[in-house]
């Protein structure tokens, strides 16, 4: 069974772990091998010390739990963006957690919780274009493609990425 629930500062090493892990579980070849290799724990806590000790207003963490511990998390920003609206900044499930539906459930909810506060506007998130596993499950969701664009990233590695956009988070919490 997995449960469900907003992060807490006490919550830290677990998403900075998890968010190490699957950036070198897939991005591998996509971003620098010495970012990877190096103390890439480290910098994940650091952004995660920022984001749980002092949160934005507008962000929304939310976990999933199994008897393991942390086995997924989504980071949304409701209202981050005058055009393209809220962003889903991370989503991530842990590999032996995938194909339980943990994936969708997390973007539902964070479907559901900026619909509550910005049922208006749009969501968006970048995943790279390499990811062919992340895209079809955004398109799965209903997300759709809406531009494919160069950038610079962690560590300095230029990628391509695409933005893949929802009209309303509404469709999100219902996928």
């Amino acid at each position: 069974m997995t449960d469900y629930r907003a992060a807490t500062r006490d919550d830290l090493e677990a998403v900075a772990a998890l968010h190490a892990r699957s950036w070198r579980a897939h991005y591998r070849g996509e971003l620098t091998d010495d970012f990877l290799d190096g103390d890439l724990l480290g910098e994940r806590r650091a952004v995660w010390r920022e984001r749980l000790h002092r949160p934005a207003a507008n962000q929304h963490v939310q976990l999933a739990i199994d008897a393991r511990g942390l086995v997924g998390f989504v980071c949304v920003y409701g209202a981050h963006d005058r055009h393209w609206g809220s962003f889903v900044d991370n989503l991530h499930v842990d590999a032996p957690a995938k194909r339980r539906g943990i994936g969708a459930e997390l973007m539902r909810r964070a479907g559901a919780w900026l619909a509550d506060r910005h049922p208006e506007l749009g969501v968006h998130l970048l995943v790279l274009e390499s990811n062919g596993a992340a895209r079809r499950f955004y398109e799965s969701l209903g997300g759709r493609c809406a531009e494919v664009s160069s950038m610079q990233t962690h560590g300095g590695a230029m990628v391509r990425s695409c933005r893949y956009t929802w009209g309303r988070p509404g469709l999100l919490s219902t996928a």
